[in-house]
């Protein structure tokens, strides 16, 4: 069954259907789900002896063995099943005895036995009671003459198998189609919350290469990504557009009742996204859809995380909530959110999927559909045309911004490490690096220069302003360049002016209580500046200002911007007696050492747990509250995916408007749209051969995701690298848009002359 129609097989209520009443036999053929393994029964077929009549050949019903079963039966005392799961991997209470990989159970005494359909995605089908009803044994009467058409059902691997939707009302109007639904049964309250009565489908036609389909709460605003963050694509524009682009590159089908929807390209018939299999579920804090793949589709993007494969493969599940999480974890979500995906056929034909939504999610590559998952917004799917690869990531980018043109320089060779403890120490390896004939295009400072790990500070006694200054003028005159590091957190400490300057303005994001949330990273405990208040920019530009006075940069490194935070809870307070230690080991300086409380509110624990590190941990653990809210009530929940994009369009602006000249920032954390700002490295890997393989399909994966100024840390963030592991990695990292070589603060050095 391809997704397409088989004119055989005539589509109705959205199941293929086939009329068994002149037929002389009948074999069932099950599928893993993938499309890849098909048994064909082993010739145990229902063979026709009268009109609606079947004789069964063998007395044995098999089920494949493995970890994702798709068919369950009912064999006259109720349905087979395990713990929501119909046919786990293991055989079931004795039941069902394991054969040549088959579930297998001997049907010969029962009075009836009703087979159920999964489709692999947890979607299960009753079969409205049309059983092989048994007349002697071994005999069946065939109650129905055609197959199944789809029911209610449990919830399976996770999924909902909610109501749906049908469709009440239509209207178009300057290109944008308006489809009304209505939910197809009373909302009823589940562990996930209740379904929303009612939506509204806007299907904008007005582009030629892409469309864009968003389906919204009809009776409540809710919240979007709002137009600001994509500050050059047009998903930030107003449109102007009066009607349907003339020639679209794509067709547009919907079904009535359940409501689904399909793209597919013109000049090849091919679907680009079909939202039917899977149930299409709105709820307050559970949204769910899903498209059905092409069997012969490679995927590529989604997420930020460490992977093996550029390609991802079936079983696949990414989650989508930004994390202070070292790359060198594989296959857990780290720093970014890019909830966007590469589709190539076959035939070499091309097509990409936006989902804008920024709340927490997990996308599954799952036995031929891709499911989403999201704790909130919206559905808003932008669906571009291709047909190549470079065409949907020109298409891609024109949505969402086209990637900045980055200074000369910043393509050189970048050397930096935590650890550099002085001004002279960064001219020693500026010096070694001339002495040996060997190619430095900028120098780098972690958190060392700061005093106290405070931003916009030097340390006057490692890095005194004179001495920091003089440096600047030595590697300028050599063509080379200097880019420290500024993190978000601003030291909760009346003694410095970026806090109480930001007090003065009102810029900080608030805790439940309306006061400055209070968190600790590398100063102690911090609170965060609010990149979406109105005077953001004026606060945090003047604070880039007076740093700047003080020694003449050349880019900025922002960090733990995802929001990282070393204390989680709803809130926190200082401990009475306890001072919070910024100086000693890494591990005490990242314990920690506030009294932080609260955890009960539906923002920290929603109903649906993403799958956080692959392990369902609380959203809040590693950042800030979600219960924070930032300008104009908005809340961390919805928004914690955004932080570091906002806070990039702001220090991008900064930067670029200080020297007058095109800006190098470099960003941990991104979203779509922040290619037009800033770089981006893979964060903490590890001085590891894996890791060096794992930097390469990361790095084209941010080519996809439009922020082509990618690199990984050469040589190894974490542990102690050696001779023939670095010599590699230079060699691979040369070919790295962003070429830095980048170490920790407790391993050995590994600059190119060690």
């Amino acid at each position: 069954m391809a997704a397409s129609t088989n004119s055989a097989y005539p589509a109705k209520d959205g199941w293929f259907q086939f009329d068994a009443a002149s037929a002389t036999s009948l074999e069932f053929v099950f599928n893993d789900g993938v499309g890849i393994v098909w048994d064909n029964n082993n010739n145990a077929n229902y063979k026709v002896s009268a009109a609606g009549s079947y004789s069964v050949v063998s007395k044995v019903s098999g089920f494949k063995t493995g970890d994702l079963p798709y068919i369950h039966f009912n064999a006259g005392s109720g349905w087979t099943t395990v713990s929501g799961y119909a046919m786990t991997a293991s055989t079931y209470a004795g039941k069902f005895s394991a054969a040549n990989g088959w579930y297998q159970y001997d049907i010969s005494s029962t009075s009836s036995v009703e087979i159920a359909f999964n489709d692999g995605n947890g979607v299960w089908d009753s079969n409205l009671n049309a059983n092989y009803v048994r007349s002697s044994p071994g005999a069946y009467a065939f109650v129905n003459q055609n197959t199944q058409t789809p029911t209610s059902a449990p919830s399976v691997q996770g999924y909902v198998n909610g109501p749906g939707y049908a469709v009440t009302s239509t209207s178009e109007s300057a290109g944008v189609l308006t489809i009304n639904l209505q939910v197809n049964s009373a909302a009823t309250a589940t562990s996930y919350g209740s379904d929303l009565s009612a939506l509204v489908v806007t299907v904008a036609k007005t582009e030629s290469d892409s469309v864009r389909v968003k389906i919204v709460d009809k009776n409540n605003k809710r919240w979007e990504v709002p137009k600001s963050i994509f500050t050059a694509g047009t998903l930030g524009a107003d449109s102007t557009a009066t009607a349907a682009a003339a020639d679209p590159l794509y067709t547009f089908n919907y079904t009535q009742n359940p409501f689904t929807f399909q793209v597919t390209r013109k000049s090849d018939g091919y679907t680009l996204f079909d939202s039917s299999g899977i149930s299409l579920v709105v709820k307050d804090q559970y949204l769910q859809a899903s498209t059905v793949l092409g069997s012969d589709l490679s995927v590529y993007g989604i997420g930020e995380s460490t992977r093996e494969n550029f390609k991802m493969a079936s079983g696949d599940k990414q989650t989508l909530w930004a994390r202070d999480q070292g790359s060198a974890s594989a296959n857990v979500n780290t720093y970014g959110s890019h909830p966007f995906f590469l589709g190539v056929n076959s035939a070499g034909q091309a097509h990409g999927v936006l989902l804008l939504n920024s709340n927490g999610m997990d996308v599954t590559m799952d036995s031929g559909h891709l499911v989403y998952q999201t704790i909130g917004g919206v559905l808003d799917f932008n669906i571009v045309v291709g047909p190549t690869p470079a065409n949907v990531v020109s298409q891609y980018t024109k949505l969402i911004g086209r990637p900045k043109l980055m200074p000369y320089w910043s393509y050189g060779f970048h050397q930096c490490r935590w650890g550099y403890g002085s001004v002279d120490a960064l001219r020693t390896v500026v010096s070694k690096y001339a002495s040996n004939k060997l190619p430095l295009d900028v120098i780098w400072s972690d958190i060392d220069y700061m005093r106290s790990y405070h931003d916009f500070t030097l340390d006057p006694t490692n890095f005194p302003q004179a001495k920091m200054a003089a440096f600047m003028d030595e590697i300028h005159a050599a063509g080379q360049k200097f880019v420290p590091i500024i993190d978000p957190g601003i030291p909760d400490d009346t003694n410095d002016y970026a806090y109480t300057k930001g007090l003065s303005m009102d810029i900080f994001i608030k805790d439940t209580s309306g006061k400055p949330y209070l968190g600790q990273v590398w100063p102690g405990p911090t609170v965060f500046p609010d990149f979406f208040h109105p005077n953001a920019k004026s606060y945090w530009g003047e604070q880039i200002q007076l740093m700047y006075k003080n020694f003449a940069f050349d880019g900025l490194w922002i960090d733990m911007n995802e929001l990282a935070n070393f204390c989680p809870g709803t809130t926190c307070v200082r401990q009475s007696g306890v001072t919070c230690p910024n100086t000693g080991s890494i591990n005490a300086i990242t314990t920690c050492c506030l009294s932080c409380s609260g955890d009960g509110n539906k923002y920290d624990n929603p109903p649906f747990k993403i799958n956080n590190v692959n392990s369902h941990d609380a959203i809040y653990n590693k950042g800030i509250s979600t219960s924070a809210l930032q300008y104009g009530n908005i809340r961390q929940y919805d928004a914690h995916n955004l932080y570091g994009i906002t806070e990039s369009i702001v220090t991008n602006s900064v930067q670029e408007e200080l020297a007058n000249k095109r800006s190098f920032v470099l960003s941990r954390s991104t979203f779509p749209g922040s290619g037009v700002h800033v770089a981006h490295w893979t964060g903490d890997n590890a001085a590891t051969w894996n890791d060096l393989r794992w930097s390469i399909p990361t790095i084209l994966k941010f080519g996809l995701f439009g922020i082509p100024m990618v690199g990984a840390d050469i040589c190894g963030f974490s542990g102690a690298s050696n001779m023939e592991l670095c010599a590699r990695w230079t060699a691979l990292g040369s070919f790295y848009p962003f070429s830095r070589n980048h170490n920790n603060l407790e391993a050995p050095s590994q600059e190119t002359y060690v």
